[in-house]
């Protein structure tokens, strides 16, 4: 994908996400924290690329070189994942970055989750998710 695309979506997105975080009903501000997270962690994601110089695994015993492999099978060519003969080289995307994506996703899913049960509850109690109606009913 060309990045120039990608980080105009990631900009339109968060865009979005803050314009919705101005807004005064509760629930459009729930969804705007949530595309901010999606548009961060997007952007997270897109960092982690590989960059084609030097893979972060470690081959052949040398410690100090990666030859940017990536564990495929590959059984016409007698590869097994994670045995990759020392002459096959292909590119790929660090593991890491999406790992951390991925419990990043999971604690923006339970935030989420939480906070549209307490906006439930407050239309609940109040009949209303505007947050200028709450502030007066407060006293």
């Amino acid at each position: 994908m060309n990045n120039t695309i990608l980080s105009i979506a990631i900009a339109l997105i968060f865009g979005i996400g803050t314009f919705l975080i101005l807004r005064r009903d509760i629930i459009k501000i729930i969804i705007g924290l949530s595309l901010i997270s999606h548009a961060v962690n997007m952007l997270i994601v897109s960092t982690g690329v590989f960059d084609g110089e030097k893979a972060p695994i470690i081959t052949d015993g040398h410690h100090g070189s990666g030859s940017g492999i990536i564990f495929t099978d590959k059984l016409s060519e007698g590869i097994l994942a994670p045995i990759v003969p020392s002459g096959v080289e292909t590119p790929f995307v660090d593991p890491l970055v999406q790992a951390l994506v991925l419990t990043a996703i999971v604690i923006s899913l339970a935030t989420t989750a939480f906070i549209l049960i307490l906006a439930y509850r407050i239309h609940e109690e109040y009949g209303t998710t505007d947050i200028r109606k709450l502030r007066r009913l407060r006293g």
